[in-house]
């Protein structure tokens, strides 16, 4: 613009010559003279036009610089990739976020266990971040949180966890930008984001359960059913009526692990339980050459977890106080799961009144299928959930 002012100034100066210069040689000159100031004017003119217009597209193409450098500057702040500690019920909880696009929906991963924090699975879920911003969280007495506080950990219950789950949901509402995000829990996560749906569930768009608990008495009750139904197969009266005679209590923890010690219950889970077992195994080994401490922090938390929150599972009966579920509700589960098992978790999504629901089995897969069938579970959660979810405002 300046230039342009610049350059005007210039014509009206040369203009401003040539008509003393006219009024000066007037007389048989002046037609001449006249043709000169109109010649000079004209130039002037066009040299002010040209200038102009080069200053224009000069202009223009410094703001479509500055635009592109600006969406590439963009770009790289889209993704995130955060690892901190967050005050929830009075203990700072440590979670990651990552993602490839903040725009995404929010996955909130509630692990199973209890205590069996997911960052040594980090690289199962990268691909999930190109759809979701996923958020991992070790739970009160789990992983990194348990690091920081060991056996002095308070209130490890499911009651104080549930609420810490929520006090997350609605940091990262905040943080995030989100009206409402996703919750996914896996087995004893299950229970947690259960609750957590049922206290505040303003704040979830959509519910996701794998590896789906109903009651402990319903576990118990099948893998009781499948090892006498292996001993009649193989056809010894013997280990038939010591099997019989063996029927654990529903109420006493202690019988049923020991009759599933016994009488070897996870030889009955599906080849890929037992496979993803052995990869943990195999795992647990390098992270503890590679990470002694936080190895140390992954075990000792799912003991001290265990034994802490045991008494919940025993009491948990979701069929009984967790049919009314006040958002999207979906349960992605292994066929053929036996440790949370599929027949009463089907069962119980018929009890199951949301404003949507969805049950998706997936075939030869078990309790671990979100592991061990991770691309048919990515594909149930971004053509099933995520379309309903954003609807709802995640």
């Amino acid at each position: 613009m300046w230039t342009g002012f610049a350059e005007t100034g210039v014509a009206n100066a040369v203009l401003r010559v040539a008509s003393k210069l006219g009024r000066h040689r007037q007389g048989w000159h002046g037609t001449r003279t006249e043709d000169i100031r109109i010649r000079v004017y004209q130039e002037s003119v066009n040299q002010v036009i040209v200038r102009s217009l080069a200053s224009l597209f000069h202009l223009a193409a410094i703001l479509l610089l500055a635009n592109a450098i600006g969406a590439n500057a963009q770009a790289p702040t889209a993704q995130i990739d955060r690892v901190l500690f967050v005050p929830l019920g009075g203990i700072d909880q440590w979670i990651s976020i990552r993602g490839d696009d903040r725009a995404n929906p929010v996955l909130l991963v509630v692990h199973g266990g209890p205590g069996e924090a997911q960052w040594p699975q980090a690289e199962i879920y990268r691909p999930w971040e190109k759809s979701f911003t996923v958020v991992q969280w070790d739970q009160r007495g789990a992983g990194h949180t348990f690091g920081r506080y060991g056996t002095k950990t308070p209130e490890v219950t499911l009651d104080r966890i549930s609420k810490d789950g929520v006090e997350l949901a609605e940091y990262l509402c905040r943080d995030l930008g989100k009206k409402r995000i996703i919750v996914l829990g896996h087995s004893w996560g299950s229970i947690v984001a259960t609750r957590m749906v049922q206290v505040r569930p303003e704040v979830f768009a959509a519910y996701v359960g794998t590896g789906q608990v109903t009651s402990w008495a319903a576990m118990v009750k099948t893998q009781y059913d499948l090892v006498l139904a292996k001993a009649r197969k193989d056809g010894d009266q013997a280990p038939i009526k010591e099997v019989e005679a063996n029927r654990p209590d529903l109420a006493n923890a202690q019988q049923y692990f020991a009759f599933s010690s016994k009488y070897h219950v996870r030889s009955l889970w599906p080849a890929s339980d037992r496979e993803w077992l052995q990869h943990l195994r195999s795992q647990a080994a390098e992270l503890k050459a590679r990470e002694p401490e936080q190895f140390k922090n992954l075990e000792d938390g799912m003991e001290f977890t265990g034994e802490h929150v045991l008494p919940d599972q025993l009491a948990t009966n979701l069929p009984k106080i967790a049919c009314d579920i006040d958002t999207a509700y979906f349960i992605i589960q292994g066929q053929d799961d036996i440790v949370t098992p599929t027949h009463a978790a089907v069962d119980y999504f018929r009890c199951i009144k949301s404003p949507k629901k969805e049950l998706i089995l997936i075939p030869n897969a078990g309790h671990f299928a979100f592991m061990t069938a991770s691309d048919r579970f990515l594909e149930a959660l971004t053509s099933k959930v995520r379309p309903v979810a954003i609807t709802r405002g995640a």
